[in-house]
């Protein structure tokens, strides 16, 4: 099958992971493992599946990233931009790749939506701009989780028109914007406009290319927008049916992009209830490894298969291993150890007597005996002294503990 569409995958810039400290303090955003994979494959996984091919998609991420380009190697293009370039500027900076209309993605969104109906609605609304945003039933919740999330405060304030138009959008977690504010034009254009506070953005778009001109146009005009999400897209949102940005448009040049005449400029909004999360801090990180333990009528399409990857591990008789827990390869477990909704990592080693329950463990991590590690995160090669216990610690690539200690609540870097 032949795409119509290019996908442009933001691989992370200079800040990328910071709200992940000390997760990413060695390593890329996108190779931080969801339940031992790593989350840029979902991403291609996804993509793959709706028919994007490697020539297809384009990953933007700076030389400091070159793990990243790496690791995807075959299956996907690589461009490399400055180091302090933002979502909107990379776009800019990356221009001479982008070929057609596109599909744009942060590095660190886990999506189940099908991103053929997305293209397909994109298509049948001649939209300039969709959001993909995902609505959230909060009466219903799947599975337990370790943790309490504050929901409330990552959702948006969507205003969305009749025709499915975004007429207007803040984050709730803006506590400066007490009055809000949409254009009398864009209210007229619709028949009936509805106000939802329990949707979030994504952080995915699919766009006309047009929007790669317009973007240029607004660069050359020193408006400083270089941030897609904070910048970029407010600013269209506000001024969609302004005739000043419709004319920047219309001065493209002919036969660049096929002849296609631009009608209008619309932003739209397709909203989806099918599994969306944004893994862009500690909690979101940590929910997004438990929720792909869920199992069972509620278990999550985009995780399913997950286990079907772990290789058969002889445990000891003594082991006590809870099903929803992933162990993974080349991991040796001692004797009476308990493991309960945890992810344990490959070529890990687990003493004896240890006790381990709703916890990270990433690859090559060293756990001695009769330790008590309970809703954690211990990254890559990071070890932890025998008779330690540990609650709601986060250890940084390389970290270790002393043996013999008592933490709770603490950040542990090399």
């Amino acid at each position: 099958m032949q795409i119509k569409y290019q996908a442009i995958i933001l691989g992370g810039g200079e800040k990328a992971g910071s709200m992940l400290f000390p997760l990413c303090q060695s390593f890329s955003k996108s190779l931080l493992p969801i339940s031992n994979k790593p989350m840029i494959l979902y991403q291609l996984d996804v993509l793959e599946t709706a028919g994007f091919g490697p020539q297809d998609i384009l990953i933007l991420i700076t030389k400091n990233h070159q793990p990243v380009a790496d690791f995807v190697q075959r299956r996907a293009e690589i461009f490399y931009v400055s180091d302090d370039s933002e979502s909107a500027s990379a776009l800019l900076e990356a221009q001479e790749k982008i070929k057609k209309d596109f599909i744009l993605l942060s590095n660190d969104i886990m999506i189940g939506a099908k991103i053929l109906d997305l293209l397909d609605f994109h298509y049948s609304q001649k939209a300039t701009v969709t959001c993909l945003v995902k609505e959230e039933d909060l009466e219903k919740k799947q599975g337990r989780g370790p943790i309490s999330s504050n929901l409330d405060k990552s959702f948006d304030i969507m205003f969305i028109g009749s025709d499915n138009s975004l007429l207007h959008l803040t984050n709730q977690e803006n506590e400066n914007q007490v009055n809000l504010k949409v254009s009398k034009n864009v209210l007229l254009s619709c028949e009936s406009v509805q106000v939802m506070t329990n949707l979030f953005d994504t952080h995915i778009y699919v766009c006309q290319y047009d929007v790669l001109e317009l973007l240029k146009q607004l660069s050359k005009q020193k408006l400083e927008i270089e941030n897609w999400k904070e910048e970029f897209l407010p600013f269209i949102i506000k001024h969609q049916k302004n005739v000043n940005l419709l004319n920047l448009i219309s001065k493209k040049e002919q036969g660049l992009f096929h002849e296609r005449k631009q009608q209008q400029f619309s932003i739209k909004v397709f909203i989806t209830q099918e599994y969306a999360r944004r893994v862009n801090n500690i909690k979101d990180y940590q929910q997004a490894n438990f929720e792909s333990m869920i199992q069972g009528e509620k278990a999550i399409p985009l995780y399913q298969g997950i286990q079907d990857f772990q290789n058969q591990i002889q445990f000891p008789q003594d082991a006590r291993i809870s099903p929803d827990s992933v162990i993974g390869e080349g991991t040796r477990i001692g004797n009476k150890v308990t493991i309960q909704r945890s992810i344990i990592g490959k070529n890990c080693t687990i003493g004896d007597h240890v006790k381990i329950s709703n916890s990270i463990i990433m690859k090559n991590v060293v756990i001695n005996s009769n330790c008590i590690i309970q809703h954690c995160i211990l990254s890559n090669e990071s070890a932890v002294g025998s008779a330690t216990e540990l609650n709601k610690c986060y250890l940084g690539c390389l970290a270790s503990v002393e043996p013999s200690q008592k933490l709770s609540d603490e950040c542990i870097i090399r």
